[in-house]
Order: structure tokens, then C-alpha cells, then sequence
């Protein structure tokens, strides 16, 4: 009798998972179904179904050789399998059952409650009319003029059939069907004539659909992604989905922009065994707004060929400097600015590490690099890491070495080996540590392509000396602050010296070392540059001070500030350029940074760093916090930055970037930021939008100006509108994207 457990799905899951936290349930604003209650709990380890005995309850019970009569609160029960009717007669030789009048059957993942129904015991088919369902999983419900099911054959049809996520009667968007074909066994289904409606208005017309009815990849078409921009125009593409087998897949995407015209697109996935990865490719046969042909190409691959093992490949390729701002792609480019194309094979041992890595770059915007140069391209990089924890004594050794060949047109190349053991002692104690290092750093050169009178094989030794040492003071705190009322205040003083000989290196290139960024934690750096082609001369001492607010009960950290300077004994002689004169200042001026953590919602935390005479701010930056969870935050971060007087105004960092995400309702919340560049009196991007969120589907539209880079004068406007239908797809597409980028701390109900 319990043939009606044939599984009755209309669509495809959602992928949308329901999370630990309320808000982030996306049928948090539903109200259960009327149908819900029918649903019956799930047996776990329950034997086979056609094992199970049929047990019936009823009010009256009317028997012979040839029929069966069950009326009044008729109940049949297979498993967790039910039906419920007022009157069922079972016709006994043909092992025929018919329910009439109001029946209900329910599982555990659907309910069906109808006027008529017919089930052949034998021959495994039921007739159904009239029908209302409800399918748990997807918080779905319709109905269907007529529905027909063949266990056997693993088949539905249902006539007149509808699909909706919202409540029963008030279906602010459905699927109607003239015809619908369920192949259960593959995973498919097909319907004719489906109409999608919003607010009983047709949105979509399909004469005939193919679709999956399961959780596995299918191929077909992907609803529509739509937008409008500036640059663009209006913008549609329509995906295709191929899946080539389960662990490779292909998707097509033609793309059409009034503006620009066609862009044909291609991603192709695989996964195996050992190795998995990615190639996206696009191309635009003709840009009317460009005058030519562009296109793109992006390739990625992972793979532990063996044990300990593991290679990555990133190759990247646009065909000219602005494909990616004009076209606004979503391939998965790390900037905008230069695409890295690498192939790097790491191998780990037992405390050491190898690295083998081949690295180039295709500049666009050359601009950036005017001061500097274009990044050296290594062919090949060969790295070494070592370390010994503990041995004889308590001391640790560690070793660096590096032999590296740069690459680049018309300037110095060479190669570069660079060698640097250390050895140090660790004296730990819960109130205080002690820590020096030794170590002797030494670099020699291979060059090509020098200026007369230079050297081909210059080399670079010398010895780096550091202590590093600090005490731990705690108290116990008996007043309250920031609400912690019990709870310890430490006081953390640091010293760190740091000794290294001055050594001439005005004939030593450039290929890959610059300054140091300069914060809290560069005050302990033993080299002021990063690469290893300057070596900073230093005879310094650094004096710190770090204090914390630890709350009692849960062990959070509710308040951290630091300060520090650095003291020196010598000139800085030691330069990027040779033509630069040394460093003269007696210290680096105060560096100061903290964090408070106001509650659970709000933090505050910024730096401060003075000039050399502590006088005036050379950077500074605060970033104010509230965070009630991602559908309601606020930032607001204030930065100046003039390190590098020197720099264009264009070049120089002086800005106040404000966003938030707030509600006015449980349905209503709004969205915006504001960043602008106060040196140069202009705004970078200015967006603002709203978003609507019911029980069902959610509408969220954005209008954005924006520049991509500070030097642009003119702007670019932009459009966005997303509907999305909970439990079936979204119509438009992008905003995702934009908006985890522009507002920190953003997310989806589908992360």
C-alpha cells in the first residue's frame, strides 16, 4: 500500500544548508506549512520497506474473500510510511486500494493530501487527484491537477502541476506547469509549457525545460545573469552547464553587451586523485567600444604527484592592459593591476622544506611600477628552510638558502645565492623569555648586462647579532573597566637589540628587496628591507611597552596597546639607491598601535606612527567596528599615510572609507559605502542599496560610482538588481562579489 512513498520531486535542491545560527536560516520568516504536521520521523536502521508489515487502524472494518472496507479514521502505516483517510476499500484478488474522498500520506520527506487515489499493490502504481504536496527539505508546496507514479519503473506525471517555496495561498512567486515527466532512476526531469510567475505576473515562458530532480550535477541551461553598467551597457548571459563526467564539468557562458558586443566563455573543472584544477578562457570576437578582438586566460592546477609533494600552476593572460576593468570578469584574477603566472613545487621533510618555483608577470599597469621598474621574472627559484628545534645546550639552529636566476629586457640579470644559518638559545619562563640569535648572512652575485667599470660577481658578508628579551607583569583588577569587573591587567616590557656591520652594497642590483612597511612588529625585524639583495646596517636598540585587559571569566582579551621606538647608535648607510644619502635621525619615532574591544559588537583598534623628532604624524589609522552578526555591521576607518613625501598626490594615501549594512525591519535593510581620497577631493566608489528578504524570495538592487584607480578624473556608474527565488535560483548576478568587497564583513545566507 505504501507505493506512495515514490519520491514526488518537483525541482532540484537548492544547495542552500541551514546554519547553527537563526538569522542565517533561510526559511527563518517561514511559517510552517499546514501539511508539515503529516510529515513522519525517520526510522533509522530500518529493514527494507517490502520487508515491513502493513499495520491498518480504523473505526470499522468490513471484511471478505473478494473486499476489504476500512472506514473511519482509516490509518495504514509501512515503515515510516503513512496514509490517512476516511474510507479505504481494498480490492483483495487484484490487490487494488482506493481511497476516497480527503486522503493524506506522508514520510519523512513529503506529504501529499488529495481527493481521490487508486494504488495497485501489484503492479506498483498509484493514480492520484486533486493533489496538495509539501516537501520538507525545501520548505516547498504545490499542486497538481493529477498525478501518476510507477515504483517499478522509477517514473512521476503530474498534470496541472505548480511549485513554490512561499506559504500555501500566498505564493508570492510559482511555477506553473501544463505537464511534468519525472525520471527518477536518471535524475531528470521535463516539463512542458512552465511558466514562472512573480506576483501572478510572467516572468519566464519555457515551451519545453529539462531539468535535474536530484542533488547530483546535471547539464542543462543556468537561469539568466543580467545587469548594466556604463561600460557595458545592458548585459546578459546565459550559462550552460555540462557535466562531462562526475569529476570534470564544462561551463559555457555567452555573454551579450549592448555596448561592447559578444563574449563567449569557457570554464573548464576536473578533479582527480592527485591533482585538481581549473582553465577559464573568454574571448570577444570584435569590441565595438575597443576596436578589436580581446580575450583572456586563466589556469590553475593543485597536485601531490607525492608524499610530502605538492606543486600549484597559475598561469594568467589578458590581451591588453584594461580587459579586466572594461569587462568586469569573475575569472578569479588576483589584481588588476599585474597577473602572476607561476609553477612552484614544495617538498616537506622532517623539520626542512624545499621550494622550486619558476614566477613571471604581465604588467598592466605600468604606471605603478615607473619608480621601481617591472618586477624580475625568477627562472628558476630553488629555496631551502631548515630548522632544529632543540639540541645540545638548549640551542635551535635554523638555515636559509636561496639560489635564484632574475630575469628581465634591457636592465641587469643574474643569479643570486644567498645563504644565511643562525643559531640561538631560549631561556622561556612564565614571567619573563630571553632569547639571543648569531648568524652570518652571506649573498654573491652572477650578473649579466652591467655598466662599465661594475663588477659581474659582487658578494655581500656579514654577521647578524640579536637579543630579544622581555618581562611579564599581572595584577589583578578590582575596579571595572570596559566592563571587565574581575579579570588581570598585565604590563608587558620588551627589548630587543640588534647589531649588524655596515657593508658596501652600492654595486649589488635591485632585483627583488624594498623598504620595509613600517608598523608595531617592524620595530623587531632584523633587516629593514624585505628581499635579500640590501642587508640594513644596524647598531640599534628597540624599547617596548604592550599592556593587556584580560576578562576573568571567559579569558577574552578586551583591550591590547603598544608602543615602541627604536633607538640607534649609528647612521643607516645602507640605501636602495646608492645616491641616497643615510639616515641620520637618533631614533624612528614613537609607533604606537591598540585594539579595544568595547562588547561583543563593537571594537575599536588603530596605529599611530610619529616622525623621527616625534613631533608630527607621518601615518595614522583607526578602524571603528560593529558587528551583530553579517546582516547588521557598520565600519568606519580613517587613514593618512605619508611615508613617501616624495610621491605623487595621486600616489599619497589620505582617506575615509565608511559602509554599513543595517536594518529598518525584519524584511528592509539598507546598504552603503563611502570611500573617498581626502588629499585629492574625490570620491573612489559611493554605493548605496537596499535589500528586501521575505520568507521566499529576496530583492537587492545597488547603484555604485565608482573609479578603478585615484589618478582616474572621470567616474563610471553602475546598476544592479538581484531577485532571487529561495529554493529555485537567482535572476541578475555580480552583487555577491561587489558587495564582500566593498563592505568588510558581508555575507550571503548561501556562504
Amino acid at each position: 500500500m505504501l507505493l506512495l512513498g515514490a519520491a514526488l520531486i518537483l525541482l532540484p535542491p537548492t544547495g542552500i544548508q541551514a546554519q547553527a545560527i537563526d538569522w542565517l536560516d533561510p526559511w527563518v520568516w517561514c511559517e510552517p506549512d499546514e501539511l508539515a504536521p503529516d510529515i513522519v520521523p525517520a526510522t533509522p536502521d530500518a529493514p527494507p520497506i517490502d520487508q515491513q508489515p502493513l499495520q491498518a487502524e480504523a473505526d470499522q472494518v468490513d471484511s471478505s474473500p473478494v473486499r476489504s472496507l476500512l472506514e473511519g479514521n482509516v490509518s495504514l502505516t509501512r515503515g515510516d510510511r503513512r496514509l490517512r483517510a476516511d474510507r479505504i476499500t481494498l480490492d483483495r484478488p487484484a490487490n487494488l486500494a482506493r481511497a476516497e474522498g480527503e486522503f493524506v500520506y506522508g514520510d519523512p520527506r513529503q506529504v501529499l493530501r488529495g481527493q481521490q487515489a487508486e494504488v495497485d499493490l501489484n503492479a506498483g502504481t498509484g493514480w492520484f487527484r486533486d493533489v496538495d504536496y509539501y516537501l520538507a527539505s525545501r520548505n516547498a508546496q504545490g499542486s497538481a491537477e493529477e498525478v501518476r507514479l510507477d515504483r517499478r519503473q522509477q517514473r512521476s506525471w503530474l498534470e496541472g502541476a505548480t511549485y513554490s517555496t512561499c506559504p500555501r495561498g500566498r505564493e508570492d512567486w510559482q511555477l506553473r506547469a501544463r505537464a511534468m515527466k519525472l525520471n527518477h532512476a536518471t535524475g531528470r526531469g521535463s516539463a512542458s509549457h512552465l511558466v514562472l510567475a512573480f506576483r501572478d505576473w510572467p516572468v519566464f515562458y519555457f515551451p519545453y525545460l529539462s531539468f535535474p530532480i536530484t542533488e547530483e550535477r546535471q547539464s542543462g541551461f543556468l537561469f539568466p545573469r543580467q545587469g548594466y553598467s556604463s561600460e557595458t551597457g545592458l548585459d546578459l548571459t546565459v550559462p550552460y552547464y555540462w557535466n562531462i563526467a562526475p569529476n570534470r564539468d564544462l561551463t559555457l557562458t555567452p555573454r551579450w553587451m549592448t555596448s561592447r558586443g559578444m563574449l563567449l566563455g569557457a570554464e573548464y573543472r576536473y578533479l582527480e586523485p592527485w591533482h585538481r584544477g581549473e582553465i577559464d578562457v573568454e574571448y570577444v570576437p570584435h569590441d565595438r567600444r575597443y576596436d578589436g578582438d580581446r580575450g583572456s586566460l586563466n589556469v590553475r592546477n593543485r597536485a601531490v604527484p607525492l608524499p610530502n609533494l605538492y606543486t600549484d600552476l597559475r598561469y594568467e593572460y589578458v590581451s591588453d592592459d584594461n580587459y579586466l576593468r572594461d569587462l568586469d570578469n569573475n575569472l578569479g584574477f588576483l589584481t588588476d593591476n599585474y597577473l602572476e603566472r607561476h609553477l612552484n613545487a614544495r617538498y616537506f621533510g622532517d623539520g626542512w622544506e624545499a621550494l622550486a618555483r619558476a614566477q613571471g608577470y604581465q604588467i598592466l599597469t605600468p604606471a605603478l611600477f615607473a619608480a621601481t621598474g617591472n618586477p624580475y621574472e625568477r627562472l628558476p627559484q630553488l629555496v631551502f628552510r631548515g630548522e632544529r628545534p632543540s639540541g645540545p645546550y638548549g640551542l635551535n639552529y635554523q638555515l636559509h638558502g636561496e639560489m635564484v636566476y632574475f630575469h628581465q629586457t634591457d636592465v641587469v640579470t643574474g643569479a643570486r645565492l644567498d645563504l644565511w644559518p643562525t643559531v640561538g638559545w631560549a631561556l622561556e619562563r612564565p614571567w619573563a623569555y630571553l632569547n639571543p640569535r648569531a648568524g652570518f648572512r652571506y649573498t654573491h652575485y652572477w650578473l649579466e648586462d652591467t655598466a662599465p667599470g661594475v663588477g659581474d660577481s659582487p658578494s655581500r658578508a656579514a654577521p647578524v647579532l640579536d637579543v630579544d628579551g622581555g618581562l611579564t607583569f599581572e595584577r589583578p583588577l578590582h575596579a571595572d573597566w570596559l566592563g571587565v569587573g574581575s579579570g588581570i591587567q598585565t604590563l608587558e616590557p620588551r627589548l630587543f637589540y640588534l647589531y649588524v656591520p655596515h657593508r658596501n652594497q652600492d654595486e649589488i642590483p635591485v632585483f627583488d628587496s624594498a623598504l620595509m612597511d613600517r608598523d608595531f612588529d617592524w620595530l623587531f625585524r632584523r633587516n629593514r628591507f624585505v628581499g635579500a639583495d640590501r642587508l640594513g646596517d644596524a647598531n640599534q636598540m628597540t624599547a617596548a611597552l604592550t599592556t593587556r585587559l584580560i576578562d576573568g571569566p571567559s579569558g577574552r582579551e578586551r583591550l591590547r596597546a603598544s608602543v615602541g621606538q627604536i633607538q640607534y647608535f649609528a647612521d643607516r648607510r645602507v640605501m636602495l639607491d646608492p645616491d641616497t644619502p643615510p639616515e641620520t635621525a637618533d631614533h624612528s619615532g614613537l609607533i604606537a598601535q591598540g585594539q579595544v574591544n568595547l562588547s561583543s559588537r563593537w571594537a575599536l583598534q588603530g596605529g599611530v606612527q610619529l616622525e623621527p623628532d616625534n613631533r608630527d604624524l607621518l601615518r595614522t589609522g583607526v578602524d571603528l567596528r560593529y558587528y551583530a552578526n553579517p546582516r547588521q555591521l557598520v565600519n568606519v576607518s580613517y587613514l593618512l599615510d605619508r611615508d613617501e613625501p616624495n610621491l605623487d598626490l595621486n600616489d599619497q594615501i589620505h582617506s575615509m572609507d565608511v559602509s554599513l549594512l543595517w536594518p529598518l525591519s525584519a524584511q528592509w535593510r539598507v546598504m552603503a559605502r563611502w570611500n573617498r581620497a581626502l588629499n585629492l577631493d574625490r570620491n573612489l566608489e559611493t554605493l548605496a542599496g537596499f535589500e528586501y528578504e521575505d520568507c521566499c524570495w529576496a530583492l537587492r538592487a545597488v547603484t555604485r560610482q565608482y573609479r578603478d584607480s585615484p589618478r582616474n578624473v572621470d567616474s563610471q556608474n553602475a546598476f544592479y538588481l538581484e531577485l532571487e527565488l529561495k529554493g529555485l535560483s537567482r535572476l541578475g548576478g555580480g552583487l555577491d562579489t561587489l558587495l564582500q568587497s566593498s563592505i568588510l564583513g558581508y555575507r550571503t545566507l548561501r556562504d
